[in-house]
């Protein structure tokens, strides 16, 4: 094949040229060291103290930069409702009778559903204290019940909770950021007593880990809806339409 033929050569000389130019440019940006770029983490973690989190990126996750987390809560019911609006309209009944899996499995599933969903309240509650949060531990307890229908893909979610949680965590969560807007004159402003003196423990920073707990919620019930649609709709098209 000629590549001349495929692709002109002022094409390619551009495309050569444009990658040049863009290296150069990010050689230089990667050389510029200005002292507000090296101090950048010491910053973070003097700011850090104000919320007294013991977390300092959770700090900048929900403070911080709190405006675009609610941005990602957005996004993903977005996703969610987008989903279900998709695979809700094409969804089928099936009337073969399917084989059911082995006792071992379905006992196995069920056994560690309370583990799994254990470890992601874990990760949700002790996200100011250390590597966690919200977001994490929502997926981890979705993939709870991504297990049970990996077990069995006749299950079905009881939508009405979800939904009553779903709802309910992100109207907490719009109250939450709209009290620190009034009483702090920021977005997510940590209206609630966060003493210094508390850091590293259980109840500590304030708002942070109430924002946590409501993401998590959040997140947990949206995920699972979406886990159970895109399992149901693969079980409809090996099974039923086999």
């Amino acid at each position: 094949m000629n590549l001349k033929k495929v692709l002109p050569l002022k094409h390619i000389v551009l495309s050569l040229l444009s990658s040049a130019l863009l290296l150069s440019v990010v050689g230089l940006l990667m050389q510029v060291k200005t002292d507000m770029f090296k101090n950048v983490g010491t910053i973070y973690l003097n700011l850090n103290m104000q919320t007294a989190a013991a977390n300092a990126v959770t700090s900048v996750v929900t403070f911080f930069r709190g405006i675009d987390t609610v941005g990602e809560v957005t996004v993903l019911f977005l996703a969610t409702s987008g989903v279900a609006l998709m695979l809700s309209a094409t969804q089928r009944t099936c009337d073969k009778v399917v084989k059911q899996e082995s006792f071992i499995l379905n006992a196995g599933s069920r056994l560690l559903l309370s583990v799994i969903i254990l470890f992601g309240v874990y990760i949700i509650i002790h996200g100011h204290l250390s590597p966690g949060g919200g977001f994490q531990g929502g997926v981890v307890i979705a993939t709870a019940f991504l297990l049970l229908f990996l077990a069995n893909p006749n299950m079905k979610l009881s939508h009405g909770i979800l939904t009553l949680g779903e709802s309910l965590s992100g109207a907490t969560y719009v109250l939450v950021v709209i009290i620190g807007l009034f009483k702090m004159n920021i977005l997510l402003g940590n209206f609630l007593p966060h003493p210094i003196g508390e850091i590293g423990e259980l109840i500590s920073g304030g708002i942070i880990p109430v924002v946590y707990i409501l993401v998590g919620i959040k997140v947990g019930s949206e995920m699972s809806v979406i886990v159970e649609y895109f399992v149901k709709e693969d079980y409809y098209k090996e099974v039923c339409d086999a």
